[in-house]
C-alpha cells in the first residue's frame, strides 16, 4: 500500500500549482481519476473521504432557509477510507467530525485506516487545532477549514500553527454570517485577507467543474480568481460528477487545461476577469 504525507511549507512562491481534489468514496470514480490507470494530466491531486456528520442536519436546514440550497451530509465510513487508500495513486485525505464532537476518535480511526491527512471542519478556536496537532504527533497532517466567523477572526493564530493546509468553506461561512450569497467573501475582501494570512501553507477555497459550466458564477471566473490569489488546491464541486458523465478523467483534464489558461493570462486579462467576477457577485465593480 502506498504511503503519502503532505508537508506544510511556503512553496507557493516557487511552485504554484492549483490542484483539483475529489470528494468521493466511490471506488469506480476514484479508480478513473486517482489510480495509476489515469495519466497525471487526467488525475486529481488528492481524494477526500468525508466523515463530517455532527451538526450537519442543523446546518442543512439553515442553508435551505438562508441561501436556498442544501449542504451535503457525509456518507463515508472507515471501511471506505481503507478501500480508497488501497487503490489511490494520490494522497487520500479524511475530513473528520468537528473536534469538539468526535474529532479525537476520528483522528485515530483515520490514522489507522491510512489517511495522509485529516481535515478539521468548523474550526472555532486555535486551541482545537493545537490539540489535534498534539494528538496527531506527526503521524498524519492536519488541515483546517476556515468556515466560521470565529475562525476568520483567529486566522492569524491558526496560521501560526504547523497545519498542512487551509481551506475557506464558503457555504458554512455564509450560514454563519447570515449571508444569502456564498460568494460575498470574494467581493468584500475576506478571501483576499485569508489568502495572505495563510500564504505559508497550501490554501484553497470554492470548487470547480467543467469549463463552460457553473451557476451562478461561471467556473472559469472562479478558476481565474483562484489563480490570482495563489491558491494551491480546490475541491471539485458536487455538480462535477454529474457534469463529467461517463468520462471523468477527460473532465479532470479539461479542468487542468482551464487552470493552465488562467495561469497564462496577461495583467489586463486578470483585471478584466476580476471586474467581471465582482460585478456578478456584488452587482457592481469592486475597486481594484
Amino acid at each position: 500500500m502506498p504511503s503519502y504525507r503532505i508537508q506544510p511549507g511556503a512553496h507557493r512562491e516557487t511552485d504554484l500549482r492549483l490542484e483539483p481534489f475529489l470528494f468521493s468514496a466511490d471506488t469506480v470514480l476514484v479508480a478513473a481519476v486517482a489510480s495509476t490507470k489515469a495519466p497525471p494530466p487526467r488525475r486529481v491531486g488528492a481524494v477526500v473521504v468525508d466523515w463530517e456528520r455532527s451538526e450537519k442536519a442543523e446546518r442543512q436546514a439553515a442553508a435551505e432557509e438562508i441561501i436556498g440550497v442544501s449542504t451535503q451530509i457525509a456518507p463515508d465510513t472507515p471501511a471506505d477510507l481503507r478501500r480508497i487508500v488501497e487503490i489511490s495513486a494520490v494522497p487520500v485525505l479524511c475530513r473528520i467530525d468537528p473536534w469538539r464532537r468526535c474529532g479525537p476518535a476520528d483522528l485515530e480511526a483515520a490514522v489507522a485506516a491510512g489517511a495522509a491527512e485529516i481535515i478539521l471542519p468548523m474550526v472555532r478556536k486555535p486551541e482545537e487545532v493545537a490539540e489535534a496537532l498534539d494528538l496527531a504527533a506527526g503521524r498524519v497532517g492536519v488541515g483546517v477549514m476556515i468556515e466560521t466567523v470565529d475562525a476568520v477572526a483567529s486566522a492569524e493564530e491558526i496560521a501560526s500553527l504547523p497545519i498542512s493546509r487551509a481551506y475557506v468553506g464558503l457555504m458554512d461561512l455564509a450560514i454563519e454570517r447570515r449571508s444569502r450569497d456564498i460568494f460575498d467573501p470574494l467581493h468584500d475582501g475576506v478571501l483576499e485577507t485569508m489568502a495572505q494570512v495563510f500564504a505559508a501553507v497550501p490554501f484553497g477555497f470554492g470548487g470547480l467543474t467543467l469549463p463552460g459550466l457553473g451557476d451562478p458564477i461561471p467556473t472559469r471566473l472562479l478558476a481565474a480568481e483562484m489563480v490570482r490569489l495563489g491558491c494551491d488546491f480546490t475541491f471539485l464541486r458536487r455538480s462535477f460528477i454529474r457534469d463529467a458523465g461517463d468520462d471523468p478523467a477527460s473532465a479532470v483534464g479539461a479542468i487542468r487545461e482551464m487552470i493552465q489558461e488562467m495561469t497564462a493570462r496577461n495583467p489586463d486579462q486578470v483585471t478584466q476577469d476580476r471586474h467581471l467576477l465582482y460585478t456578478l457577485i456584488g452587482g457592481r465593480p469592486r475597486p481594484l
